[in-house]
Protein backbone atom coordinates (compact mmCIF):
# COMPACT_ATOMS: atom_id res chain seq x y z
CA UNK A 1 0.00 0.00 0.00
CA UNK A 2 1.41 3.37 -1.02
CA UNK A 3 2.25 6.07 1.53
CA UNK A 4 3.43 9.59 0.75
CA UNK A 5 4.72 12.56 2.74
CA UNK A 6 4.38 16.31 2.30
CA UNK A 7 6.38 19.03 4.09
CA UNK A 8 3.89 21.55 5.49
CA UNK A 9 6.56 23.87 6.89
CA UNK A 10 7.18 24.82 10.49
CA UNK A 11 8.48 21.35 11.25
CA UNK A 12 5.14 19.77 10.28
CA UNK A 13 4.76 16.81 7.94
CA UNK A 14 1.60 15.37 6.41
CA UNK A 15 1.66 11.59 6.01
CA UNK A 16 -0.86 10.16 3.54
CA UNK A 17 -1.85 6.50 3.39
CA UNK A 18 -3.60 5.52 0.17
CA UNK A 19 -6.02 2.80 1.31
CA UNK A 20 -8.22 0.74 -1.04
CA UNK A 21 -11.17 2.95 -0.03
CA UNK A 22 -9.35 6.28 -0.32
CA UNK A 23 -6.65 8.34 1.40
CA UNK A 24 -6.30 9.05 5.11
CA UNK A 25 -3.75 11.44 6.56
CA UNK A 26 -1.82 12.19 9.72
CA UNK A 27 0.10 15.37 10.57
CA UNK A 28 3.17 15.30 12.82
CA UNK A 29 5.42 18.04 14.11
CA UNK A 30 9.06 17.61 15.05
CA UNK A 31 10.53 19.27 18.14
CA UNK A 32 13.45 18.83 20.52
CA UNK A 33 11.60 16.14 22.45
CA UNK A 34 11.14 13.95 19.41
CA UNK A 35 7.91 15.39 18.10
CA UNK A 36 4.22 14.69 18.37
CA UNK A 37 1.01 14.17 16.44
CA UNK A 38 -1.04 17.21 15.41
CA UNK A 39 -3.74 15.25 13.53
CA UNK A 40 -4.39 11.53 13.75
CA UNK A 41 -5.28 9.23 10.87
CA UNK A 42 -8.99 9.05 11.60
CA UNK A 43 -11.25 12.02 12.33
CA UNK A 44 -14.43 11.18 10.39
CA UNK A 45 -16.59 8.11 9.86
CA UNK A 46 -15.36 8.06 6.26
CA UNK A 47 -11.77 7.96 7.53
CA UNK A 48 -12.67 5.03 9.77
CA UNK A 49 -14.15 3.07 6.88
CA UNK A 50 -11.04 3.75 4.83
CA UNK A 51 -8.81 2.57 7.69
CA UNK A 52 -10.86 -0.61 7.96
CA UNK A 53 -10.23 -1.28 4.27
CA UNK A 54 -6.47 -1.63 4.81
CA UNK A 55 -5.49 -5.23 3.98
CA UNK A 56 -4.12 -7.22 6.89
CA UNK A 57 -0.54 -8.36 6.53
CA UNK A 58 0.29 -10.71 9.43
CA UNK A 59 3.19 -9.56 11.58
CA UNK A 60 5.83 -12.26 11.75
CA UNK A 61 8.89 -10.71 13.41
CA UNK A 62 12.16 -12.56 13.74
CA UNK A 63 12.05 -13.92 17.30
CA UNK A 64 15.66 -15.07 17.34
CA UNK A 65 16.94 -11.89 19.12
CA UNK A 66 14.33 -12.40 21.85
CA UNK A 67 15.46 -15.92 22.64
CA UNK A 68 19.15 -15.02 22.38
CA UNK A 69 18.72 -12.16 24.85
CA UNK A 70 16.64 -14.29 27.20
CA UNK A 71 19.30 -17.00 27.21
CA UNK A 72 22.11 -14.50 27.76
CA UNK A 73 20.41 -12.82 30.74
CA UNK A 74 19.19 -16.14 32.18
CA UNK A 75 17.91 -15.74 35.74
CA UNK A 76 18.82 -12.04 35.93
CA UNK A 77 15.52 -11.02 34.37
CA UNK A 78 12.00 -12.13 33.51
CA UNK A 79 11.29 -11.97 29.78
CA UNK A 80 8.27 -9.93 28.69
CA UNK A 81 6.50 -9.34 25.38
CA UNK A 82 4.53 -6.09 25.12
CA UNK A 83 1.37 -5.59 23.06
CA UNK A 84 -1.18 -2.83 22.53
CA UNK A 85 -4.65 -4.09 23.36
CA UNK A 86 -7.67 -3.42 21.10
CA UNK A 87 -8.66 -0.08 22.68
CA UNK A 88 -5.34 1.28 21.40
CA UNK A 89 -7.22 2.00 18.18
CA UNK A 90 -7.62 5.30 20.06
CA UNK A 91 -4.10 6.12 18.89
CA UNK A 92 -5.43 6.28 15.32
CA UNK A 93 -8.52 8.38 16.10
CA UNK A 94 -8.78 12.06 17.03
CA UNK A 95 -9.79 12.20 20.68
CA UNK A 96 -12.82 14.40 20.02
CA UNK A 97 -14.14 12.07 17.33
CA UNK A 98 -13.73 8.99 19.51
CA UNK A 99 -15.50 10.68 22.42
CA UNK A 100 -18.48 11.50 20.19
CA UNK A 101 -18.49 8.03 18.60
CA UNK A 102 -18.81 6.31 22.00
CA UNK A 103 -22.26 7.92 22.04
CA UNK A 104 -23.26 8.19 18.38
CA UNK A 105 -21.25 5.47 16.58
CA UNK A 106 -20.82 2.63 19.08
CA UNK A 107 -21.30 0.06 16.35
CA UNK A 108 -18.40 1.54 14.39
CA UNK A 109 -16.20 1.54 17.49
CA UNK A 110 -17.06 -2.12 18.09
CA UNK A 111 -16.25 -2.98 14.48
CA UNK A 112 -12.84 -1.37 14.78
CA UNK A 113 -12.22 -3.16 18.08
CA UNK A 114 -13.28 -6.48 16.54
CA UNK A 115 -10.76 -6.07 13.72
CA UNK A 116 -8.04 -5.07 16.18
CA UNK A 117 -8.82 -8.08 18.37
CA UNK A 118 -8.72 -10.53 15.47
CA UNK A 119 -5.34 -9.26 14.32
CA UNK A 120 -3.94 -9.11 17.84
CA UNK A 121 -5.00 -12.69 18.53
CA UNK A 122 -3.16 -13.74 15.37
CA UNK A 123 0.02 -11.99 16.55
CA UNK A 124 -0.31 -13.42 20.04
CA UNK A 125 -0.72 -16.97 18.77
CA UNK A 126 2.42 -16.58 16.68
CA UNK A 127 4.43 -15.59 19.77
CA UNK A 128 2.77 -18.08 22.10
CA UNK A 129 3.32 -20.99 19.74
CA UNK A 130 6.97 -20.00 19.42
CA UNK A 131 7.44 -20.05 23.20
CA UNK A 132 7.81 -16.31 23.79
CA UNK A 133 7.30 -15.30 27.40
CA UNK A 134 6.64 -16.01 30.16
CA UNK A 135 5.07 -12.54 30.62
CA UNK A 136 2.68 -10.84 28.19
CA UNK A 137 2.15 -7.14 28.90
CA UNK A 138 -0.80 -5.16 27.53
CA UNK A 139 -1.08 -1.37 27.19
CA UNK A 140 -4.16 0.72 26.57
CA UNK A 141 -7.05 0.69 29.07
CA UNK A 142 -6.24 4.18 30.38
CA UNK A 143 -7.82 5.74 27.28
CA UNK A 144 -11.18 4.24 28.31
CA UNK A 145 -11.18 5.66 31.84
CA UNK A 146 -13.12 8.78 32.92
CA UNK A 147 -13.14 11.56 31.93
CA UNK A 148 -12.36 10.25 28.43
CA UNK A 149 -14.97 7.48 28.58
CA UNK A 150 -17.61 6.13 30.96
CA UNK A 151 -17.65 3.00 33.15
CA UNK A 152 -20.04 1.47 30.60
CA UNK A 153 -17.48 2.14 27.87
CA UNK A 154 -14.75 0.54 29.97
CA UNK A 155 -16.81 -2.62 30.44
CA UNK A 156 -17.72 -2.87 26.76
CA UNK A 157 -14.48 -1.70 25.13
CA UNK A 158 -11.87 -3.01 27.59
CA UNK A 159 -13.21 -5.76 29.85
CA UNK A 160 -15.02 -7.63 27.07
CA UNK A 161 -11.97 -7.62 24.78
CA UNK A 162 -9.07 -7.92 27.21
CA UNK A 163 -10.70 -10.90 28.90
CA UNK A 164 -10.38 -12.80 25.62
CA UNK A 165 -6.69 -11.91 25.34
CA UNK A 166 -5.93 -12.96 28.90
CA UNK A 167 -7.74 -16.29 28.43
CA UNK A 168 -5.75 -16.96 25.29
CA UNK A 169 -2.41 -16.30 27.01
CA UNK A 170 -3.42 -18.39 30.03
CA UNK A 171 -4.32 -21.31 27.76
CA UNK A 172 -0.57 -21.77 27.26
CA UNK A 173 1.09 -23.31 30.35
CA UNK A 174 3.32 -21.04 32.37
CA UNK A 175 2.27 -17.83 30.62
CA UNK A 176 1.37 -14.78 32.71
CA UNK A 177 -0.17 -11.39 31.95
CA UNK A 178 0.19 -7.80 33.11
CA UNK A 179 -2.14 -4.93 32.22
CA UNK A 180 -0.69 -1.42 32.22
CA UNK A 181 -2.92 1.58 32.87
CA UNK A 182 -2.21 5.11 33.94
CA UNK A 183 -5.03 7.29 35.19
CA UNK A 184 -7.47 7.19 38.06
CA UNK A 185 -8.09 3.47 38.31
CA UNK A 186 -9.28 3.20 41.92
CA UNK A 187 -12.97 2.73 41.10
CA UNK A 188 -12.04 0.21 38.40
CA UNK A 189 -9.79 -2.13 40.39
CA UNK A 190 -12.40 -4.88 40.61
CA UNK A 191 -13.05 -4.56 36.88
CA UNK A 192 -9.35 -5.09 36.15
CA UNK A 193 -9.34 -8.10 38.48
CA UNK A 194 -12.39 -9.53 36.69
CA UNK A 195 -10.45 -9.51 33.40
CA UNK A 196 -8.25 -12.18 34.93
CA UNK A 197 -4.88 -10.47 34.62
CA UNK A 198 -2.06 -11.70 36.82
CA UNK A 199 -0.61 -8.23 37.36
CA UNK A 200 -1.74 -4.59 37.22
CA UNK A 201 0.39 -1.49 37.03
CA UNK A 202 0.97 1.49 37.52
CA UNK A 203 -1.48 2.25 40.37
CA UNK A 204 -0.68 5.97 40.52
CA UNK A 205 -1.11 7.47 44.00
CA UNK A 206 -2.80 10.81 44.74
CA UNK A 207 -2.76 13.56 43.66
CA UNK A 208 -1.95 12.52 40.05
CA UNK A 209 -3.83 9.24 40.44
CA UNK A 210 -6.32 8.07 43.04
CA UNK A 211 -5.04 4.66 44.14
CA UNK A 212 -4.06 4.11 47.76
CA UNK A 213 -1.84 1.05 47.64
CA UNK A 214 -2.88 -0.44 50.98
CA UNK A 215 -6.54 -0.17 49.93
CA UNK A 216 -5.84 -1.78 46.54
CA UNK A 217 -3.99 -4.57 48.33
CA UNK A 218 -7.00 -5.20 50.56
CA UNK A 219 -9.48 -5.21 47.67
CA UNK A 220 -7.75 -7.19 44.90
CA UNK A 221 -4.36 -8.21 46.28
CA UNK A 222 -5.45 -11.82 46.69
CA UNK A 223 -6.13 -12.08 42.94
CA UNK A 224 -3.77 -9.63 41.24
CA UNK A 225 -0.07 -8.86 41.66
CA UNK A 226 0.12 -5.11 42.28
CA UNK A 227 2.88 -3.25 40.43
CA UNK A 228 3.78 0.31 41.45
CA UNK A 229 3.26 2.78 42.92
CA UNK A 230 6.14 5.23 43.26
CA UNK A 231 5.28 8.41 41.36
CA UNK A 232 7.95 9.21 38.79
CA UNK A 233 8.20 12.95 39.46
CA UNK A 234 8.63 12.36 43.19
CA UNK A 235 11.31 9.80 42.47
CA UNK A 236 13.17 11.97 39.96
CA UNK A 237 13.09 15.25 41.87
CA UNK A 238 13.08 14.28 45.55
CA UNK A 239 15.95 13.96 47.97
CA UNK A 240 17.66 10.66 48.71
CA UNK A 241 15.66 10.59 51.94
CA UNK A 242 12.43 11.09 49.98
CA UNK A 243 13.31 8.20 47.69
CA UNK A 244 13.96 5.86 50.59
CA UNK A 245 10.71 6.90 52.27
CA UNK A 246 8.67 6.33 49.09
CA UNK A 247 10.23 2.90 48.59
CA UNK A 248 9.64 1.87 52.19
CA UNK A 249 6.02 3.04 52.12
CA UNK A 250 5.27 1.17 48.90
CA UNK A 251 6.84 -2.04 50.19
CA UNK A 252 5.08 -1.65 53.53
CA UNK A 253 1.66 -1.28 51.89
CA UNK A 254 2.05 -3.65 48.93
CA UNK A 255 4.56 -6.24 50.06
CA UNK A 256 2.94 -8.22 52.90
CA UNK A 257 2.11 -11.74 51.75
CA UNK A 258 3.82 -11.29 48.38
CA UNK A 259 2.06 -10.38 45.15
CA UNK A 260 3.80 -7.01 44.80
CA UNK A 261 6.42 -5.61 42.42
CA UNK A 262 8.02 -2.29 43.31
CA UNK A 263 7.94 -0.03 40.27
CA UNK A 264 7.94 3.65 39.26
CA UNK A 265 4.67 4.89 37.76
CA UNK A 266 6.43 6.01 34.56
CA UNK A 267 9.70 5.78 32.70
CA UNK A 268 12.03 8.79 32.36
CA UNK A 269 10.80 11.25 29.75
CA UNK A 270 13.57 13.87 29.96
CA UNK A 271 16.26 13.93 27.27
CA UNK A 272 18.96 13.74 28.49
CA UNK A 273 18.18 12.31 31.92
CA UNK A 274 19.16 14.88 34.59
CA UNK A 275 22.01 13.77 36.86
CA UNK A 276 19.84 14.05 39.98
CA UNK A 277 17.16 11.80 38.49
CA UNK A 278 19.79 9.28 37.40
CA UNK A 279 21.28 9.21 40.88
CA UNK A 280 17.86 8.85 42.45
CA UNK A 281 17.03 5.87 40.25
CA UNK A 282 20.18 4.10 41.37
CA UNK A 283 19.31 4.91 44.98
CA UNK A 284 15.76 3.64 44.40
CA UNK A 285 17.12 0.27 43.28
CA UNK A 286 19.43 0.08 46.27
CA UNK A 287 16.59 0.92 48.66
CA UNK A 288 14.36 -1.66 47.00
CA UNK A 289 16.97 -4.30 47.68
CA UNK A 290 17.53 -3.04 51.20
CA UNK A 291 13.89 -2.97 52.29
CA UNK A 292 12.30 -5.51 49.95
CA UNK A 293 13.60 -8.72 51.47
CA UNK A 294 11.32 -11.07 53.40
CA UNK A 295 10.48 -11.00 56.23
CA UNK A 296 9.63 -7.35 55.64
CA UNK A 297 11.11 -4.99 58.21
CA UNK A 298 8.21 -2.51 57.99
CA UNK A 299 5.25 -4.90 57.82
Amino acid sequence: METTKKDLGGGMTEHVMHTPAGPISMVTKADWRGGGTIKRWVSTVEDAERALSIPYVPSRPDLKPFFETKARLADRCVAQATFADPICIAGWIDAESLAVWTVEERGLVRRMLDVALERLVDQLRYCLEAGVGPVYYFNGPEVALPPLMSPRDFDEFVVDYDTQLIRLVHSYPGRLTIIHSHGRVNKFLERFAAIGTDGLNVLEPPPIGDTVLADAKRRIGDRVCLIGNVQYDDLARGSKEDVERLVREAIRDGGPGGGFILSPCASPYERPLPPKAAGNFVHYLKMGRRWGGYPLADS
